[in-house]
């Protein structure tokens, strides 16, 4: 069995794949992203596809309705543009635009090392000592110190201090250097404990009552004379006639008329009356030894300082 396309058919599928033709050349492809500005030129200079003849021979619907192809006929078919201008046929082809080396300059790191600058040199310092005693009060000496009126000094055993202190002053008396002239030494040993005290320019007065006194140890002072004469170091005992107190041992400069013995003494006190003042030096010891430890303390490197002390008490006029 034979069959037999008509013409108009055959016209009509042949403008079909003409306008396939046509619409597959007009459409752009796609284009890939590009990665550099070369691969973009590259891409921009490529030619368009090129279509065929647009003028292609196509039978003639006459012809066919006798059922024969008949003589050709022309379908005109526009050509594709890029931009607005017609595609040309046999476009030159662009050359490649070759990629253009870009010089990258070169950073040169150099190593930092960390410098250690030099020490200045250190220029010893001689210091220079006071040509007079330190007399502030608080403020502890050592070595030979003299009260600030200038009257009444001693000498400090080696390691030993004494910081001076406003002593009490009775404002009615008539002292030649007033209260700022009444001063109290504490002595303190090589371990910081309070061994003796030591006055000058003082006021106030004592009491006596009846004792027993037994001279241990004495040394009559040869630069320290009071209004009563001559002044001593004494390390005495006195027995008093109280029960609740009944002996009482005692170290310190007195003054000429304590240095007694018996029961017809008075009970001691240091207390002398100086040009500028009272003054009294006293040692701060265990008042209520016994005998055998009495005879043992003063065999002790304690005992012979505490003397040496008390026994370089001077006055100056």
């Amino acid at each position: 069995m034979k069959y037999h396309r008509s013409g108009y058919a055959k016209t009509a599928t042949l403008a079909s794949l003409a306008l396939a033709l046509t619409l597959t050349a007009c459409t752009t492809p796609t284009p890939q992203a590009s990665t550099s500005i070369t691969q973009a030129a590259e891409a921009s200079a490529q030619p368009p596809t090129t279509v065929g003849d647009p003028t292609q021979v196509l039978p003639t619907p006459e012809s066919s309705s006798a059922g024969e192809t008949g003589a050709p006929i022309l379908l005109a078919v526009p050509s594709p543009t890029i931009g607005g201008t017609p595609a040309q046929e046999n476009a030159a082809t662009v050359p490649a635009i070759e990629p253009v080396p870009v010089p990258v300059p070169q950073t040169t790191s150099t190593a930092t090392f960390p410098t250690t600058p030099l020490a200045p040199e250190v220029v010893p310092v001689t210091p220079v000592a006071p040509s007079i005693p330190h007399t502030s009060l608080g403020y502890p000496v050592t070595g030979t110190y003299t009260f600030p009126d200038g009257h009444i000094s001693f000498d400090l055993p080696t390691g030993w201090s004494a910081k001076i202190e406003q002593d009490d002053y009775n404002e009615n008396a008539d002292n030649p250097g007033g209260k700022e002239n009444s001063l109290a030494a504490n002595i303190f040993d090589e371990t910081g404990g309070k061994v003796a005290h030591i006055t000058s320019g003082g006021t106030g007065g004592l009491v006596g009552g009846p004792v027993h006194r037994t001279i241990l140890d004495s040394q009559e002072l040869s630069a320290f004379d009071s209004r009563d004469g001559a002044s001593h170091f004494a390390f005495v005992r006195d027995d008093y006639p109280f029960p609740e107190f009944p002996v009482r041992y005692y170290m310190g400069v007195v003054a000429d008329f304590f240095m007694t013995e018996g029961p017809e003494s008075t009970s001691v006190n240091s207390f002398m009356i100086m040009p500028n003042g009272a003054a009294t030096a006293v040692a701060q010891i265990d008042a209520s030894m016994t005998p055998e430890t009495a005879e043992a303390w003063m065999k002790t490197d304690q005992y012979v300082k505490l003397r040496a002390l008390l026994t370089s008490l001077r006055y100056a006029a």
